[in-house]
């Protein structure tokens, strides 16, 4: 089955998705799967960005259910193998998601908001689609983390915020990937959007990117020298501002 996206960005961004899915359990996805509410087999949980569904079914576990339903662009052959009932939405279209009012109990917008432009959008409909008392779980990464804030003294090309579509340039390192990024959040950004459109903060939490890039590199086959290692370990401890912001939310009644 061929799956058609209407925007020019996010078919692009739907290469950048595929290429690298993330089937493994770092640091940031522990914490998410920490945050989320065990709920039982009633409960209907979304997660939108699902990709293959491999973290989604990780999340439905940790819920008690397996009413899982996910959107995306792409590997949505994969996803419902893996259970979960997609539905093939643009998110940059800007149109309501294909979803009825107060239909789930659980919402995740996992790396996803920072890849579209109606961010004010999206988080509204995250919303409206939320049950009274349900609870959503937004992760982004941080623009002013720390890492961030170093390489642009250092005059680099910081990770995820890009001049060009095609290849990453002014990074430190040769082999930095496309994120696809076009939304930026800094703690304050994200925090102040999230209340303003009406959701309840209730937790708010940092996440360094070590685990999940030492994982990378295994998975890949690359070997960390020890110095990189413990380089990494110093500044992950010592960090106050880190990589990702993961933010619990709920819709009050």
């Amino acid at each position: 089955m061929a799956e058609v996206t209407s925007s020019p960005l996010t078919s692009d961004n739907r290469q950048i998705w595929e290429s690298s899915p993330q089937h493994f359990v770092d640091e940031r996805v522990q914490m998410i799967l920490d945050m989320l509410p065990r709920l039982g087999a009633d409960a209907r949980l979304l997660d939108i960005g699902c990709l293959d569904g491999t973290l989604t079914r990780l999340y439905g576990e940790a819920v008690g259910t397996a009413q899982l339903h996910g959107i995306d662009v792409g590997l949505t052959e994969e996803a419902r193998k893996n259970g979960v009932d997609v539905s093939v939405f643009d998110l940059n279209e800007r149109s309501p998601l294909p979803h009825a009012d107060a239909s789930f109990d659980v919402v995740l917008c996992i790396e996803t908001l920072e890849h579209v432009y109606p961010t004010d959008h999206l988080v509204t409909e995250i919303l409206r689609i939320l049950k009274p008392g349900g609870t959503a779980i937004i992760d982004v990464p941080r623009l002013d983390s720390f890492l961030n804030i170093a390489l642009l003294t250092l005059g680099f090309q910081p990770p995820g915020i890009e001049c060009s579509r095609d290849r990453r340039y002014g990074s430190i390192n040769e082999d930095s990937v496309l994120t696809g990024h076009v939304a930026y959040f800094t703690r304050r950004a994200l925090l102040e959007m999230l209340e303003r459109l009406g959701l309840r903060i209730v937790e708010a939490r940092q996440v360094g990117q070590r685990s999940g890039w030492l994982k990378l590199q295994e998975i890949q086959g690359r070997r960390v020298a020890l110095h990189v290692r413990l380089l990494w370990w110093l500044y992950d401890t010592l960090s106050l501002k880190k990589e990702y912001m993961v933010v619990k939310v709920v819709r009050d009644a």
